[in-house]
């Protein structure tokens, strides 16, 4: 095991806003905190990682943890590379930094003055909106798995952009919502290579890995799974460890870095006191500075998110893919950097990393206070006016109903929630954390509802009117359906009285289910449990034409045509 000890006496001179290190968390018990941290996710003999923390000037804690690989019970060392997975998108956003201080590139442009070939989409997209999430492009992950396009198999750069080009649909207006999306990383990496005329891999290791004398780090864009140092990436099967890693995913610009602990503390140090690239870096991915058109702040900013914890300003990304796990954190005001690299996705590195934050700074932290909810006696005849269907922006819809003197919630599949009284128009539920309000008008009619969970806030329409099934009933909705872009078939069976959505095999392999029950809600809409709400539509002469996912994630109002 490879620890540096830096002594207290360094550290104090150096003046870098790290008393609360010195005092409560000196350099001599670190390791036995991490260590202690990281044991609660992981034991000897199993795949596992490398971690450090440091400073521009110091290495507070450089540690590996586990094996490489299992088979061959080879302990992961310093020469292991790790698959960053998507935290590779920091490289490929401060690219693009330093294409746009060069004045190679406007920030503001649409894609498509730097890539014509890309579909004319409803709206521009400009480059910004790529780094940002914002750019409403659905993310290539799950349009493989929607095409039935396995995610193990090979898959070039040509692929990605290939599929990029194949569905030429936004799922929404850039700058309206925040969205991951991994296409838009891999644009971003086509868009560098267009300006600068040679490959993305190629111009990361000119100009950033090579000035970093980051001699391990490259782009992977080849086979490379006979490289001998390359950790295997491992998955739970039961009590043990299975192989899961896959390098057959050859596309780049939202992952496949590989690299080792020294390079990604030669990046981390760049990132904390610059020596290559933009010398403003660090305010950049520091400072959210983008408001969504609906007045909301967002969290990312140039490749990395900004959050608060505990009063403290953390700046980073997090990476999974299979059999992988990293994290890359930042924080700016203290002179800190914590990276995490796991070949063993059962990690939580991000819980891990704030964990490594609360050591490092214990007794100087302050928690979040938690939101004390006091309920007050509702008034039922007041609240009946709430009761009725709305219709949340995703497509499905929430039953608000008085039963028995109690105001409850009834979601689409058959869950029913009390809703306590926070005031006349303002509830929240016990059974999770949610809150909603209802929106009186002057005339004192209720159209509006104001849906609030997970920091997001939803406003779902009010539907007076509930239609039942059609005469043709749940067989009238049976027929091959199919999407087209994507050349995949999408089959709705009617059998044993049941309507069911039949998938391609990619979901069965991915996510354990190859089809999905339709329930019916209201009119031509339809509850399909985990891919959300479905809706059929119709020709002018009222015949079934079609039907729309509303939202599976990264993939949003999705159209499959009737064959």
């Amino acid at each position: 095991m490879k620890y540096i000890r830096i002594p207290i006496s360094v550290l104090a001179a150096m003046s870098l806003g790290l008393a609360a290190v010195a005092q409560d968390a000196p350099a001599e018990s670190l390791e036995q905190r991490v260590d202690a941290l990281v044991a609660l996710q992981h034991a000897p003999g199993q795949p596992g990682g490398a971690a450090a923390v440091i400073t521009s000037e110091a290495i507070l804690l450089k540690k590996y943890y586990g094996l490489m690989n299992v088979e061959k019970q080879a302990d992961i060392a310093p020469d292991t590379l790790f698959d960053l997975a998507s935290v590779a998108k920091t490289f490929t956003a401060f690219a693009v930094m330093m294409l746009e201080e060069e004045g190679r590139l406007n920030l503001d442009d649409d894609i498509r003055d730097y890539l014509p070939e890309l579909p004319e989409y409803a709206h521009p997209v400009p480059i910004r909106r790529l780094m940002q999430h914002t750019s409403g492009l659905p993310s290539t992950d799950v349009l493989r798995l929607l095409g039935g396009i396995p995610l193990d198999e090979r898959w070039t750069q040509r692929d990605e952009i290939g599929l990029v080009k194949r569905y030429p649909h936004l799922n929404f207006r850039p700058n309206t919502r925040s969205l991951y999306s991994n296409a838009g990383y891999s644009l971003l990496a086509a868009v560098i290579e267009r300006i600068s005329g040679v490959g993305f891999p190629e111009f990361m290791t000119s100009n950033v890995f090579e000035p970093l004398d980051m001699t391990a780090t490259f782009v992977n864009h080849e086979n490379v799974e006979d490289i001998e140092k390359l950790a295997t990436g491992y998955g739970k099967d039961g009590e043990d460890f299975a192989e899961i890693s896959s390098f057959n995913d050859l596309s780049y610009g939202g992952g496949n870095v590989l690299t080792t602990l020294d390079d990604m503390i030669r990046w981390a140090r760049n990132i904390l006191r610059p020596a290559v690239g933009r010398g403003d870096f660090p305010h950049l991915i520091s400072r959210p500075y983008n408001t969504l058109e609906n007045g909301e702040l967002i969290i990312t900013t140039y490749g990395f998110y900004v959050r608060d914890h505990k009063g403290l300003k953390m700046v980073e990304h997090s990476g999974g893919v299979p059999g992988f796990r990293t994290q890359f954190m930042i924080i700016p005001e203290k002179d800190i950097a914590v990276i995490l690299m796991f070949n063993n996705e059962s990690i939580n590195t991000r819980r891990l990393a704030t964990g490594i934050a609360d050591a490092i700074f214990e007794g100087t932290l302050k928690d979040d206070p938690p939101v004390e909810r006091v309920a007050v006696e509702p008034d039922i005849g007041k609240i009946k006016v709430f009761a009725g269907r709305y219709l949340m922006p995703d497509g499905q819809e929430l039953d608000f109903v008085v039963d028995d003197g109690v105001f409850r919630l009834v979601l689409p599949g058959g869950g029913t929630f009390e809703l306590f009284a926070e005031s006349a128009n303002a509830f929240f539920l016990k059974a999770f954390d949610a809150q909603c309000s209802f929106t009186v008008s002057e005339d004192g009619t209720v159209n509006e509802m104001t849906w609030r969970q997970r920091g997001e806030v939803v406003r779902a329409e009010r539907i007076e009117r509930i239609r039942p099934l059609g005469e043709g009933g749940l067989p009238e909705y049976a027929g091959d359906y199919r999407l087209t872009e994507l050349d995949a078939g999408y089959p709705v069976v009617f059998e044993n009285g049941r309507l069911e959505l039949r998938l391609p095999e990619t979901f069965k392999k991915y996510l354990g289910f190859d089809r999905v029950e339709l329930r019916h809600v209201n009119g031509d809409k339809f509850y399909t449990g985990p891919l959300g709400m479905l809706e059929f539509t119709r020709d002018g002469e009222g015949r079934i034409s079609g039907f729309v996912l509303f939202d599976i994630g990264r993939v949003q109002n999705i159209r499959f045509a009737v064959l």
